[in-house]
């Protein structure tokens, strides 16, 4: 039984991640999908992956793809309603998903443009989506916000990312979002729900947040003979030499140190230093998503490791 056959959803952020994770889940029970996000290559490779589910199901629904749209962009966003309202079409449910790392650095290192990045995709794209959402949604329709547990409030209250000021501020504020909407909205008959899950297993996390907040604990505790400003500046060089071949790593290493004018072995070593970090980010956060307050928090069961 396909049981959101004749159903329409939009799923923002949709190209990877939890945003095809979820847009995969509703196709598979039959409904139509629209899929968004600021890069096109990653949409076109989900909606072939939906097409696929759409035969094998055999199912009515259909895939349409609003590539090049970012959520913190005001016209792009109110544009893709408008087409839409243009087409008749009509929304069972709206996710809001879109989000972003963030500059993952000290509070009082944090640059103001980034932080104004996060919180424009964050809250102020949540915010305009979904107002924007209601020219194509009718009673029952629902709005479903995704946020982060590091934004939950008591009796289940998680500390703050370290070094995410910016995510967890404006993932805080979304959840207030949520709750202004899920009184406002009541008299349209559009339900707002948000959800606070935690860690997820991605290539983001591991790749990209997790050595990122390692390269940031080793700028302020310091590493050997270097300054907190040589330190930045030599992970923005290899940072990205993470998860490389050896060859890779050690052409990248060479390159950096001539650059920098820094030995060969303090780069490699610092390179070491915030894998090793980066590890202990991975499995400390690992062993709390299988503590049964973690799972609690986040609704999930039986050990599921399809939180965020």
């Amino acid at each position: 039984m396909l049981k959101f056959q004749n159903k329409t959803i939009l799923v923002t952020g949709s190209g990877t991640g939890i945003g095809q994770a979820i847009t995969k889940k509703f196709v598979e029970n039959g409904a139509s999908a629209i899929i968004l996000g600021r890069r096109k290559e990653p949409l076109e490779e989900t909606a072939k992956m939906l097409e696929e589910i759409i035969k094998e199901k055999q199912s009515n629904a259909t895939i349409k793809i609003f590539d090049g749209v970012d959520v913190s962009n005001e016209k792009a966003v109110t544009g893709m309603f408008d087409a839409l309202k243009s087409e008749n079409v009509n929304l069972d449910v709206v996710v809001n998903n879109a989000g972003v790392s963030g500059p993952v650095t000290c509070f009082a290192h944090a640059p103001m443009d980034e932080f104004r990045s996060t919180v424009g995709i964050h809250l102020t794209g949540t915010f305009w989506t979904s107002v924007q959402a209601l020219k194509v949604m009718k009673e029952g329709a629902k709005i479903i916000t995704i946020s982060t547990f590091f934004a939950e409030e008591r009796p289940l209250e998680q500390r703050p990312y370290r070094f995410r000021s910016p995510y967890t501020a404006s993932q805080g504020a979304k959840n207030r979002l949520v709750e202004a909407m899920s009184w406002e909205l009541t008299e349209k008959g559009i339900i707002s729900i948000g959800t606070n899950p935690g860690p997820v297993h991605s290539d983001r996390i591991y790749k990209t947040v997790y050595p990122k907040a390692a390269s940031e604990f080793l700028r302020v505790s310091g590493f050997e003979d270097l300054t907190p400003v040589e330190v930045e500046t030599a992970n923005k060089e290899i940072l990205g030499l993470l998860g490389e071949d050896d060859e890779t790593v050690k052409a990248g290493i060479k390159s950096a140190a001539q650059k920098l004018g820094k030995e060969e072995t303090t780069l490699t070593n610092l390179l070491d230093k915030v894998k090793s970090i980066a590890e202990k980010f991975k499995k400390h956060i690992n062993n709390d998503s299988r503590s049964a307050i973690f799972i609690s928090r986040t609704g999930c069961h039986n050990g599921s490791n399809t939180c965020r």
